[in-house]
């Protein structure tokens, strides 16, 4: 067992980057100020993860899957409902926002020296972690995942419902109202 940590730390961070593509309109405020080399160091360790790729890779999957549990809970949606949804929101995601919820996480989590241990690693996939950023890597795990998890589902929930919204206005037609409950 080289490091399940690690390694669930990196394949997480399949959702890690730099924002160099273009600026989010989605961006927190961070409440403190971070060090500008942690932060360097943090989105290196996004980039040589490999982590925008993956998300590319896996959007259409990952957006399919949300039209259908949005379908299953819109009864009255119209299936075009659902295919402008997906079209939309594939169109206007933009990778970065979810990549920068890493580069915060991380940023939050590790020092500098922590980040550029784990770059190696990501490097050098022969080399096992330090004792200490294993046990490191055990503790913080559950929090890292937790806010990487919500901050990602926040980010897709606001553009998910921004055009649900949208196309509702748009085309009325593609939703039908609730049938009314007989009460008795």
């Amino acid at each position: 067992m080289k490091c399940i940590a690690l390694l669930m730390v990196l394949a997480f961070s399949a959702s890690a980057q730099s924002p160099v593509d273009k600026p989010s309109d989605s961006e927190t405020v961070v409440a403190k100020k971070v060090d500008p080399k942690l932060h360097t160091d943090a989105i290196k360790l996004v980039e040589v993860s490999g982590a925008k790729q993956r998300i590319q890779d896996s959007l259409e999957k990952n957006v399919d899957e949300a039209q259908k549990e949005m379908m299953n809970k819109c009864q009255g949606c119209a299936p075009e409902f659902g295919s402008e949804w997906n079209k939309r929101f594939i169109e206007r995601t933009n990778i970065n926002d979810y990549l920068d919820v890493w580069v915060r996480v991380y940023e939050k989590y590790f020092t500098d020296a922590e980040i550029n241990e784990l770059i190696a690693l990501v490097k050098d996939t022969s080399k096992p972690p330090s004792a200490p950023l294993k046990e490191k890597l055990s503790a913080v795990m559950p929090s890292l995942l937790a806010d990487v998890m919500g901050d990602c589902a926040k980010i897709g929930a606001k553009l998910g419902a921004e055009i649900a919204a949208e196309i509702e206005r748009e085309h009325p037609e593609y939703v039908k109202p609730p049938a009314k409950s007989a009460k008795p």
